[in-house]
């Protein structure tokens, strides 16, 4: 019962905190353009708020039952934390009409970083976000981004991560090498290392901006390997991973390089290992969702995710021995986990 009571007042809180951010910086945003006589088939379909807001509570609903039975913990929040929230508030309002200019001007490559070894597909300004993903600024800003975009929802959506993860590393006795791609700020992994922390993590990211913030978020844990490195080439041996994680990552990509990304996935685990995917929901996943889903491009800048949510992810897996056993939506976003076959 005081679990419960905890959970809900926790959640209650992001909820109101984040759904204020968002209500505000939508007020002050200049409107999204949509031709009125000839809108896009699905403008009209987009689901109410209340029916977002009865999704979202499902969500919270579900978590707390997992919580309860024991399937996972949520770490602790502290000072720090509280102090950081209140710092990504500062900052998230004063980038905030940054990103509307570009939005605005439909300005995406507005990004400083010049590395040569960094392909063309990333050196953009995703979600016109200043600095893309190319700076530690950005990548101290994303969490709050982030929460704000899916009002306090988007740690909760990530952490359906952890039942597959949970009930695979139940059913072993030995150590298990974990490979998590595309860590980002390293928000996640905290979660991971609070629930298991035995599992021997490596963590990779394209971004050495982000991989840096991500170190010094989990420099307590002094286990962890860090690999600046593309997803799609990856300078590990083969067979030498027990689990591979993503967590929205594989709709940031071109369809071409998520292909080559599974090769890669395939590649490097283990027979029976297995490969945890959450991202977004894709087409027909809840019709309810669908037209916001489709609107999602309109509204900011993500150029490759228009194919990802209308690809199929079993069948394309499949073809690099990557068989789909585990399938969950959770509200915007969905876990999927594969085994090696």
């Amino acid at each position: 019962m005081l679990m419960s009571l905890s959970y809900l007042i926790g959640q209650s809180t992001k909820f109101v905190w984040y759904s204020t951010h968002y209500i505000i910086s939508f007020k002050y945003a200049t409107p999204i353009k949509i031709d009125r006589k000839n809108p896009p088939h699905f403008f009209k379909k987009m689901p109410s708020g209340r029916k977002l807001f009865y999704e979202m509570i499902k969500l919270f609903n579900e978590e707390r039952k997992y919580i309860n039975d024991k399937k996972y913990k949520i770490p602790k929040a502290n000072v720090n934390d509280f102090a950081n929230t209140l710092k990504g508030s500062f900052n998230f309002f004063r980038d905030l009409p940054k990103i509307d200019k570009r939005r605005n001007e439909k300005k995406f490559n507005d990004v400083k970083e010049q590395d040569k070894d960094l392909p063309k597909y990333f050196l953009r300004n995703f979600h016109y976000q200043t600095d893309g993903y190319l700076s530690e600024n950005s990548a101290n800003l994303y969490e709050f981004q982030v929460e704000t975009l899916f009002s306090g929802s988007a740690a909760t959506m990530r952490r359906f991560s952890m039942l597959p993860l949970i009930d695979y590393t139940r059913s072993k006795n030995e150590q298990l090498n974990f490979l998590d791609l595309g860590t980002g700020s390293g928000e996640f992994i905290k979660t991971i290392k609070y629930n298991l922390p035995k599992l021997k993590i490596t963590c990779s990211d394209i971004s050495k901006a982000y991989l840096d913030v991500a170190k010094k978020k989990l420099d307590k844990y002094t286990d962890i390997i860090f690999k600046n490195c593309k997803a799609e080439d990856l300078p590990f041996e083969d067979n030498s991973f027990d689990v591979i994680n993503s967590v929205y990552l594989f709709h940031e990509v071109p369809s071409v390089i998520r292909v080559k990304i599974l090769s890669e996935i395939s590649r490097l685990l283990k027979k029976g290992g297995i490969f945890i995917l959450t991202d977004s929901l894709q087409l027909g996943d809840n019709s309810i969702l669908d037209p916001l889903l489709e609107f999602f491009p309109y509204s900011t800048h993500e150029p490759y995710y228009s194919k990802y949510i209308r690809e199929d992810l079993k069948k394309n897996s499949e073809k690099f021995g990557l068989k789909m056993y585990y399938s969950k939506n959770a509200y915007l976003s969905k876990t999927l986990a594969f085994k090696k076959m």
